[in-house]
Parts: structure tokens; sequence; C-alpha cells
């Protein structure tokens, strides 16, 4: 994630601005819409690196109460070996119409 460490945890200032960070991530994965496939998103770079960067903040997000973005994910799993990424856990991010 290109979030900033924030130091030692006793000195964590919970501002916004990771908040603002994952709200950016999660609206342009997004592009418009209420919901977006998981599969389609982290395939869209065609590399791991991008998709884990992907993954990490929509994780992030989804684990903030204050962040209206939440990730429901399926019992299926895609593997293939020979592409990026090998696997994929299907699922949705989904905005959820609660805002902080």
């Amino acid at each position: 994630s290109a979030l900033p460490d924030p130091g030692p945890a006793d000195s964590h200032d919970p501002g916004t601005g990771g908040l603002d960070h994952l709200t950016s991530v999660a609206e342009a994965a997004l592009a418009g819409r209420a919901s977006a496939r998981l599969e389609e998103l982290l395939t869209a770079d065609g590399e791991w690196v991008s998709a884990r960067r992907l993954l990490a903040d929509l994780v992030s997000a989804d684990l903030r109460p204050e962040s209206p973005y939440r990730l429901r994910w399926s019992d299926s799993l895609t593997a293939a070996p020979d592409a990026e990424p090998a696997w994929l856990s299907h699922g949705y991010l989904e905005r959820t119409g609660h805002d902080a």
C-alpha cells in the first residue's frame, strides 16, 4: 500500500489522510458504478504487483468502519498457473451508501 507509516502505535493519529487515499483508490476502481467484480479489477493491469497493491488498499478500505466501501467475497476460487495473478478469489467491491 502507498499509505505512509504512521510510526509507533502509541503515537498514531487516525487522521483522514489514509482514508482519503483509500477513498480515491476505491472510487477509481468503481469508476462510477455501485459495485465492481474483483476478478475484473485484479486482472486489469495484467500483472500481480499492481493487483496486490490494489487488493491491499481495498481490504484496508473494507476494514475501516468509517469507510463506505465493502468487499463481498464468494466461495469460488479460480487457479490459472500460467496467468497473472495465478489465482483469483471472486467477489465484489461495493459502495454501501453510508458516509463517515
